[in-house]
């Protein structure tokens, strides 16, 4: 299974849109972790079919998405949020203590425009950094366990 994870896109709809073909064939879910909703519904447009998954980020301001939720796929509980309920910038103190609460087995958040990757506690963490600046990550789950990495455009 699949999964590709992209966030703060701000208005860069040609790198949403450079992700979503490189991934539409390939991808069982897409994940956007909010800041450039607008941009997600642009691109649907282009490609309604995609399944995707989003929450709002602290400049979708318009936006009708929470600003996290839980999804359960593929076996696995994934905690998605943009960031900024948690504080992200400062500590990933809130976030963690979230996590453990919902028993997300996969957190994801944006905010901080840096990719990051951690297993804490038994709980990974991924931050796929700007969709802006052409990043994007990618979780791959087989049965022999979770492969997290960044990609770029």
């Amino acid at each position: 299974m699949r999964i590709v994870v992209f966030s703060d896109s701000h208005r860069r709809v040609s790198n949403v849109l450079k992700i979503i073909e490189r991934h539409k064939n390939n991808a069982d879910l897409f994940f956007f972790l909010g800041d450039g909703n607008d941009d997600v519904d642009e691109a649907l447009t282009m490609y309604p079919d995609i399944k995707i998954e989003r929450v709002s980020g602290n400049c979708d301001f318009s936006s009708v998405y929470p600003a996290s939720k839980i999804i359960e796929f593929g076996g696995k509980r994934f905690l998605i949020t943009h960031g900024h309920p948690y504080y992200v910038k400062h500590n990933l103190y809130n976030l963690e203590r979230e996590a453990k609460s919902v028993k997300a087995d996969i957190c994801l958040f944006g905010h901080t425009h840096i990719p990051y990757i951690e297993n804490i506690d038994g709980i990974r963490y991924m931050n796929p950094g700007s969709a802006a600046d052409g990043r994007y990550g990618i979780i791959d789950t087989e049965n022999s366990g979770i492969m997290m990495y960044h990609s770029e455009v």
